[in-house]
C-alpha cells in the first residue's frame, strides 16, 4: 500500500462548546455517522462497560472523509483500542479486506462484532484480539493502523483501572499508549503502510511527531479539530484535571486554552526503506 502525502494547510473545525457541537447527532449510546457516502449506525449495550465514542475519535472518521484521506479498499488493517467498533466498522464499510480489532477490555469484542452485524458486514472479515498492545504478536505486518489512544493523564483518585476508564486515562501523562503504539509501529505496519491517529493536543504531540518522523515516516495533518475537554465526565475530579494538565503545559506537553482542546488527525507513512539506505 502506498500513498502520496500532500503537505497542504490542513483544515480546521471548530466544534463549538456544549452539545449543540458534537459530531453525533445522538448519544451517549447509539449514533448514525456518515462515512464515505455511507450512513452507518453505532450503538453501545451498556454504556457502563463500554465506551460510546467521544468527539475525539469520531475526529478521524470526519477527516477520513476528505480529499486527501488515503483509499482504504482492500487493505489489512488493525484498529488499536478498538471499543466499540467505531473505526472497524467504518473500515470494513469502505471495501477493507481485513480488520483486526484489538481491545484491552474484554466487553469491546462483543460489542464490535455487533456493530459490524448491525451494519450488515462481513464480519468473517474481522477478526477480535483481547490484548494489550505491548503483548500483542501478529501473524503479519498491516497495510494500515488506525488509534485513538487515551490522553488524559492519571490520577488515581479519578482512574478506575476498568476497561471503560482505559479508554479515557492513560499514565505517564496521558501518554502511556501513544508511546506503545510508536514503540510497536515498526514491527505491526509495513512497509509503505499508514498509520492513522487522533492525536490529543493534551499528550505531547510534538514528540509523537518527533519519534516517529526521526524514523523515515512521512506526516501529513488532514485536519484540526478544535473541542471541549471532556471536564463533564470527570466534574468531581475537574480541579485535580486540570492542575495536572496545566503542570503537562508549563512543561510543554500540553496545549489547550481554558477548557478548549485540539486534536489533530495525523496520517504517518513508514519508509519503504530504512532511513540511510
Amino acid at each position: 500500500m502506498t500513498h502520496a502525502l500532500i503537505r497542504t494547510l490542513p483544515r480546521r473545525r471548530v466544534l463549538p462548546a456544549g452539545e449543540s457541537g458534537s459530531l453525533w447527532r445522538a448519544r451517549p449510546s447509539c449514533g448514525i455517522f456518515e462515512f464515505r457516502g455511507m450512513r452507518l449506525q453505532l450503538a453501545v449495550e451498556d454504556p457502563a462497560e463500554v465506551l460510546f465514542p467521544t468527539d475525539c475519535g469520531l475526529s478521524l472518521i470526519a477527516a477520513l472523509n476528505g480529499d486527501d484521506a488515503p483509499d482504504l479498499k482492500d487493505v489489512n488493517a488493525l484498529d488499536i483500542g478498538a471499543g466499540s467498533g467505531l473505526y472497524s466498522v467504518a473500515l470494513l464499510a469502505a471495501g477493507a479486506k481485513r480488520v483486526t480489532a484489538l481491545d484491552i477490555n474484554p466487553a469491546s469484542a462483543a460489542q464490535t462484532v455487533a456493530n459490524v452485524v448491525t451494519n450488515g458486514l462481513d464480519a468473517t472479515r474481522l477478526i477480535c484480539v483481547t490484548s494489550p498492545l505491548e503483548e500483542y504478536t501478529p501473524d503479519g505486518k498491516f497495510d494500515l493502523v488506525i488509534t485513538n489512544p487515551p490522553h488524559l493523564p492519571y490520577d488515581p483518585s479519578y482512574a478506575r483501572g476498568d476497561g471503560l476508564e482505559t479508554a479515557l486515562v492513560a499514565r505517564e501523562g496521558g501518554r502511556a499508549v501513544y508511546d506503545a503504539v510508536v514503540e510497536r509501529m515498526d514491527t505491526l505496519l509495513t512497509p509503505g503502510g499508514i498509520l492513522l491517529m487522533a492525536h490529543s493536543s493534551l499528550a505531547d504531540m510534538p514528540r509523537t511527531v518527533a519519534q516517529l518522523t526521526g524514523r523515515g515516516y512521512e506526516r501529513d495533518t488532514l485536519e484540526i479539530f478544535e473541542m471541549d475537554i471532556p471536564l463533564l465526565a470527570y466534574a468531581e475530579h475537574r480541579d485535580t484535571m486540570l492542575g495536572l494538565l496545566k503542570e503537562q503545559r508549563a512543561a510543554g506537553q500540553a496545549e489547550f486554552d481554558g477548557s478548549r482542546f485540539t486534536v489533530h488527525a495525523l496520517m504517518f507513512q513508514r519508509p519503504i526503506d530504512p532511513p540511510g539506505h
